[in-house]
């Protein structure tokens, strides 16, 4: 494994927030290469992964048999897991698996899954919020409740009342009741080795929660940066944790750092370290193939904000690209950034594109070179301003793209062929590699 050129790495689920941050962690690097799996829920995965699987869910009797049969067929070297609920499944079988998983010892996992056996560890080494261990300790409110195991903000409730409590009709074993923490919060991505300790540590703000994630962060200011570090060792005094992780912390109303949980999953939003130059999810990998890594943060300052993205699956099929320059490669006076992505994905996929235009430039290549644009096209066709772009149009599985809606419509009525404006490109893009 050692000297092993690429890596087989299967991300289960694939379609998460956190594994679409580790299929953007590594579909570029070059000893790796990208598998997904998930259950039959409809997601993301389909769109990002050229290599996906659907198997049983992991509450189902069929679900590791069919894991480790992707697992032999596809050669697989390691499970990245990308939700907590699937690192519970993966930690449970380790021993049945047939390829090694991206997690510390099992036992840590174990522990830091449980917010009370987290709690109980790190009570007088670490700030943690106060917990109510009945309600008759309860008497202050609000209070927070939170289940012992789940992650995000999956079951999580601010309750402001005691009949609001007992109206949850809640098994309160299976969760922890906390003061309520009023401050603001931080996420704190780290990595760690036995041999040379907390390797990286970056606390980041959570200006804006949606489903337990983060949507908007940016790098808290130094003493915050100072304290967590402190924090990060402490944790590690005691937790042996090799590779990346991460914790969140939240002021309580004295203005105290309390510990709120610790993962060992990719976070969704580790976009955020990664972008510092810090990929700790191909870190990772570094590290247990014994490879020297040094992990080297920019200087630059970075905010990020998240929000949703569009694929799609379309019956599309072309060997041939009739596009047009003016107003569509070239919009305003800059290059139209979407469409060379989709020309250079036609290229990368030896797709024809062909240059149809009546630029009225006079020197049109000098108007091409100023562009970078000389070389990117198969063929060039210049025609006059009256001409008619359907008369030249000759390689029929062919799709046209033109800003003109009267060129288009053209186009469509003569040849039948699929025509699109600009703004219709992103349905052309293939997000999945190869």
């Amino acid at each position: 494994m050692k000297n092993k050129k690429v890596w087989n790495v299967l991300v289960f689920p694939g379609g998460t927030e956190n594994g679409l941050e580790i299929n953007k962690s590594l579909r570029y690097a070059k000893e790796v290469k990208l598998f997904s799996v998930s259950s039959g829920v409809k997601n993301h995965a389909e769109f990002m992964y050229k290599n996906h699987f659907t198997i049983a869910d992991i509450f189902s009797n069929e679900c590791l048999s069919e894991l480790n049969s992707i697992i032999d067929k596809s050669n697989i070297d390691y499970i990245y897991p990308a939700n907590s609920l699937v690192i519970d499944f993966l930690i449970n079988n380790r021993e049945k698996l047939k390829c090694k998983i991206i997690q510390p010892e099992s036992e840590i996992v174990k522990l830091i899954r449980s917010k009370k056996k987290t709690y109980s560890l790190f009570e007088g080494t670490i700030k943690i919020p106060f917990i109510y261990n009945s309600l008759a300790m309860i008497k202050n409110f609000p209070v927070f409740i939170k289940p012992d195991s789940m992650y995000g903000s999956q079951g999580v409730k601010k309750v402001e009342t005691m009949d609001e409590i007992k109206s949850l009709n809640l098994n309160l074993e299976d969760y922890v009741i906390s003061e309520y923490l009023p401050g603001d919060e931080f996420t704190i991505e780290c990595f760690s080795s036995t041999g040379k300790g907390l390797m990286y540590s970056m606390a980041r703000s959570r200006e804006r929660i949606r489903m337990g994630t983060s949507m908007r962060s940016e790098r808290a200011n130094q003493d915050i940066q100072i304290e967590t570090q402190k924090m990060a060792n402490s944790i590690l005094s005691k937790l042996n944790i090799e590779g990346l992780w991460f914790f969140q912390v939240k002021y309580n109303v004295n203005h105290d750092l309390c510990l709120l949980e610790i993962e060992s999953r990719v976070a969704g939003t580790m976009a955020f370290s990664r972008c510092y130059g810090v990929n700790l999810p191909l870190a990772n990998l570094y590290l247990m193939n014994d490879i020297e890594l040094i992990l080297n943060k920019q200087k630059y300052d970075l905010i990020i904000d998240r929000s949703l993205a569009n694929r799609y699956k379309t019956s599309i099929s072309f060997e041939t690209v009739y596009i047009d320059l003016d107003d569509t490669i070239i919009v305003k006076g800059k290059i139209n950034i979407e469409i060379m992505k989709f020309l250079y994905q036609c290229i990368n996929k030896k797709i024809r594109i062909i240059l149809i235009s009546k630029s009225l430039e006079e020197d049109k290549e000098k108007y091409l070179r100023k562009y970078k644009l000389i070389q990117l096209f198969d063929e060039i066709i210049w025609l006059k301003e009256t001409a008619n772009k359907a008369d030249h149009i000759k390689y029929m599985n062919s799709i046209f793209i033109d800003d003109s809606f009267s060129q288009r419509l053209e186009v469509e009525k003569r040849l039948s062929i699929p025509t699109f404006e600009p703004s219709m490109i992103e349905v052309l893009i293939n997000d999945k590699g190869e």
